[in-house]
């Protein structure tokens, strides 16, 4: 009995404990309570919004879910439960645990408005739908709703849909706090650069130390010419999170533009300190030996960029051009195919490979790889171009005289087309000539003596 009493007081002290946002005391306090009493629903679901508030998502599922065994028609515990799995990445999990939800309770309008956003990160951007006006029955106005349906109206590109939907969050009382970061960056893909502006510098007055706020302004300023200004949000984004790497990675990027290497050298390497792993810090490296003309060590750095598979198209892509030029062509075929799986729309990245494949002498794959650039975009003349190269190299000049005369209906001004339609077209003749002589020596009635 004594025991069950000593867990009694020790939930009392993790609540206060909780109200003074000492969350460490407080959980090794539930954790001592669960440990003697692991009957108390009510203990789990507080443990899970303590892990919520360090951040400790996957922690936080497995209290939910003890919580939800105990009491598995628990609302609310069902709720966090789905959150928390939705912010571990388990989409299907998360959407069952709100329908369970909307079984015991369709009147619950979270578990509604919860599935907007997952199903819109699934690319299910219809069944998103569904749920804002399903979720508009029992709430119409609900900031988080409208915030939810900004996201996914975003992901399609619907950037004046989404800028209404996130306005509309903000004149409801309980908008999520990165709403003006969200409506600077859709104004940015838009290209009114100015409007982002300042929806970035009115998230900073409400949210003053917002790291990402920081970055993306001072990426945005880069855009516009103000590079003294990126600069200073750059290093105040340091000075806030000094252990962070992202601060630093952004402002070596920015100091290899500006031409000072030996200082974006020192800061490159001071994002691999903290982590090793950090997207695109070698390649920033390999960009400045290449720049001094250091192969050896910008082919080191490069590997080492591979190694870690960049997710990111832009990144991959920058970084098998560097490859091209620094004469690592099989390396640079393997990131190029790899950037294409990731992203079969991307442009840039199957044109690319068609050149790697060319510079490996694999004419049939390179060719094959411009057909897919020609079925994405019709019109792209450099695909048309690089199909006639490939074709005259072949020795099909039938074949590179309709590429390149394709090639001039897009633009009939680019001179590279011209020459390139001149010297295909001299060779065809010559290629004529040269059959037609063969052909006549072949029937020549030769005298005999």
């Amino acid at each position: 009995m004594n025991d069950w009493n000593d867990a009694e007081r020790r939930v009392d002290r993790a609540q206060r404990f909780f109200e003074q946002r000492k969350w460490d005391q407080a959980l090794r306090e539930l954790r001592l309570a669960t440990s003697v009493n692991p009957y108390n629903s009510s203990w789990f679901f507080n443990m899970g919004l303590i892990l919520d508030e360090m951040g400790r998502f996957e922690e936080a599922v497995d209290a939910y879910q003890q919580a939800a065994t105990l009491e598995p028609h628990d609302l609310h515990t069902l709720n966090h439960l789905g959150v928390d799995l939705y912010r571990t990445g388990r989409f299907e999990r998360a959407i069952q645990s709100f329908a369970k939800i909307e079984s015991l309770d369709p009147a619950f309008e979270p578990a509604y408005c919860n599935r907007i956003l997952i199903y819109a990160q699934m690319g299910k951007h219809e069944l998103a739908e569904e749920m804002f006006y399903a979720a508009r029955l029992y709430k119409e106005h609900c900031p988080h709703c409208y915030y939810n349906m900004g996201c996914s109206l975003d992901a399609r590109g619907l950037y004046d849909k989404a800028i209404y939907c996130w306005t509309r969050a903000l004149d409801l009382q309980g908008a999520p706090g990165d709403v003006h970061l969200r409506i600077g960056r859709a104004l940015w893909k838009k290209g009114e650069l100015e409007s982002a502006r300042l929806h970035f510098l009115t998230d900073l007055r409400q949210n003053p130390g917002g790291i990402r706020t920081l970055l993306d302004l001072g990426e945005l300023l880069i855009e516009m010419g103000r590079l003294e200004e990126a600069g200073e949000k750059f290093r105040r984004a340091i000075e806030l999170a000094p252990a962070e790497p992202a601060g630093h990675f952004h402002h070596a990027n920015l100091l290899s533009r500006t031409g000072r290497d030996d200082q974006a050298a020192e800061a490159f390497s001071a994002v691999l300190r903290l982590d090793p792993t950090f997207p695109g810090a070698h390649l920033g490296l390999a960009r400045i030996h290449f720049r001094k003309k250091d192969l050896a060590a910008a082919r080191t750095q490069l590997r080492a960029e591979l190694q870690l598979r960049p997710q990111q198209p832009r990144l991959l892509l920058e970084l098998a051009n560097l490859l091209m030029d620094s004469g690592e062509g099989r390396s640079a075929l393997v990131c190029l195919k790899w950037l294409v799986g990731l992203d079969g729309e991307n442009i840039p990245g199957w044109l690319n490979l068609a050149v790697a494949q060319f510079m490996r002498g694999h004419y049939q794959e390179g060719i094959a790889s411009c057909m897919t650039v020609l079925r994405k975009d019709p019109t792209n003349a450099l695909a048309m171009y690089n199909l006639a190269l490939a074709h005259e190299r072949l020795g099909q000049y039938r074949s590179a005289l309709t590429w390149v005369r394709r090639a001039q209906m897009q633009d009939a001004t680019d001179v590279a087309v011209q020459r390139l339609e001149l010297r295909v077209r001299l060779l065809w003749l010559r290629s004529r000539a040269i059959k037609l002589f063969r052909l006549a020596r072949a029937y020549w009635p030769w005298g005999r003596r």
